[in-house]
This record gives structure tokens, sequence and C-alpha cells, in this order.
């Protein structure tokens, strides 16, 4: 008799151990999974070049230059938008940008707010919201800023130095998102092993 109940309690028991089990793991597995925010800053130096339009006021603009990421290291950054000027010492800009690092790409939108503030020199800030990326930063999204100086160089160019802030959301990697699947997958399995602990008991 007492190895019945034995045997009962056992089959009972078993599935709720191994189903308390798969729980754990897949909150364990679902950890890594969890997006994560990195906040990081650099500096970035180039030269921008305008060119006129039908508007004296109004001028595309391009920009390339390289950067320093204190999380992601080096990398080359291009942008290209349109610059206008509300009078003769402010201006805004916005556009379009990549910043392309060894293990992918960022890009997204940016817009500018600048000052004259002397002789071929003017200061500028510049807030840049990233949309996607490629490569390592498949589907992160984030927002950055940048402070810095241009100093006139010719009619059309002006050397640029500044640093920025950035943060950024990254997604989970595709390994952990199977991990978490996988897990969860356990649990009709546990279900059953469970359901059937209780119909022999």
């Amino acid at each position: 008799m007492l190895s019945q109940t034995n045997g009962i309690r056992d089959r009972f028991i078993h599935p709720l151990h191994m189903f308390a089990a798969a729980l754990l793991m897949m909150g364990a597995l679902a950890l890594p999974a969890q997006a994560d925010t990195i906040t990081s800053s650099g500096t970035v130096t180039g030269i921008s070049t305008l060119t006129g339009t039908a508007n004296p006021a109004v001028f595309d603009s391009n920009f390339i230059g390289a950067g320093l990421d204190t999380v992601s290291g080096y990398f080359i950054a291009a942008n290209a938008g349109t610059t206008t000027f509300t009078s003769l010492t402010m201006f805004t800009a916005s556009g379009t940008f990549t910043n392309v690092f060894a293990g992918g790409t960022l890009f997204g939108t940016f817009t500018e707010s600048g000052t004259v503030t002397g002789t071929n020199t003017s200061t500028e800030t510049i807030h840049a919201v990233i949309t996607g990326g490629t490569g390592m930063f498949a589907g992160d999204t984030g927002q950055s800023t940048n402070t810095g100086t241009s100093r006139v160089t010719s009619p059309t160019t002006a050397s640029f130095t500044g640093s920025y802030t950035s943060s950024i959301m990254t997604v989970p990697e595709p390994s952990s998102l199977a991990l978490m699947l996988a897990g969860i997958g356990l649990l009709p399995l546990m279900r059953k092993r469970l359901a059937r602990g209780r119909q022999t008991a």
C-alpha cells in the first residue's frame, strides 16, 4: 500500500516539478530578450557643402565626416538636407543622416539650429532621431544631440567640429528571441504531462 501511494505521489509531483522548471527556464530565457537602452557620447568632424537654390536664403546642404563613439567606435558620418537662413545671423536645417560603423549602420532624421557668432564662424545644435539600423543596429531606435562650431573654409564649404550624447533603444537579438520562444513552447508539453499525471493518479 505504501509503495502504491509513493507511486501515485511520484506520478503527480514529478510533472509539477517539470512544469515549475519550465516556467523558471522561460523566465530566465526571456531576460536576455528584453530591450535595453544604451547611452554613449562621442565627437564628430567633417565638411559641410552648401549649394544655392532659386531662393537666395535656401541652400541644399551635404555633410561628410568621421566620428568616434565611446561604445561603438569609429564611424563615417553623412547627412543631406536643406539649410535656410531666417536672418543674417540665424539659420535652420533639416534632413536625413547615416552613420556607418564597422558592425552596422544607424540612420534617421535631423533638425538643426545655428547662429553666426563671428566672422566666418557659427555655433550649431543638431537634434537627431534614430529611426533604424542595419547589422548589429538592426531595428534600433533612439536620439542624439550634437553641439559644435563651423568655420567657413570657402564660399561653399565649412568645417565642423562637435560632440554629442546619444541614447539608443536596442531590440532583442534573434538568438535570445529563439531561446525565449523555445521556453514558451515547452509549456503545452508540460501541461500535457501534468494532465496525464493527474489522470493516472
